[in-house]
């Protein structure tokens, strides 16, 4: 199955084989400011089942973690997809929300939730970490 992200005005697009081998959400602070959002939705992929990635992008390194990079929509500046070697080596994160699609899998993995606002409801059926395992 192919699956298809987009950012909001569409001008990127990543096209993934399959359904991403995690599916986190993450409450930290950064991801928090960053999202603009409770919690990042980051559907992880292997850089195998990465098809195709067109459109414009500006790169954003991440200074808390080297060789990181954000590729966000130069148009419309959303977040679309991002690299960690360090956190994620081999693998390639996509926003869960750039794919706009019902069928889409819930996230298995929920991170930091020491950072989760007390009014947000936990995502049920995901693993619960308070902070960061680094796995």
């Amino acid at each position: 199955m192919i699956r298809v992200a987009k950012c909001a005005c569409e001008n990127v697009e990543v096209r993934v084989e399959g359904d991403p081998v995690r599916f986190i959400a993450c409450h930290c602070d950064y991801c928090q400011r960053m999202s603009g959002s409770v919690a990042t939705l980051c559907a992880v992929y292997e850089e195998e089942s990465i098809l195709s990635i067109e459109g414009n992008t500006t790169v954003y390194e991440l200074p808390k973690w080297p060789g990181a990079e954000k590729y966000f929509c130069s148009a419309c500046g959303s977040t679309v997809h991002w690299i960690n070697p360090v956190a994620f080596p081999g693998m390639h994160m996509i926003s869960g929300g750039c794919f706009a699609d019902p069928g889409f899998p819930a996230p298995d993995t929920v991170t930091q939730t020491q950072y989760r606002q007390p009014w947000c409801p936990e995502f049920e059926g995901a693993v619960h970490c308070e902070k960061y395992s680094g796995k």
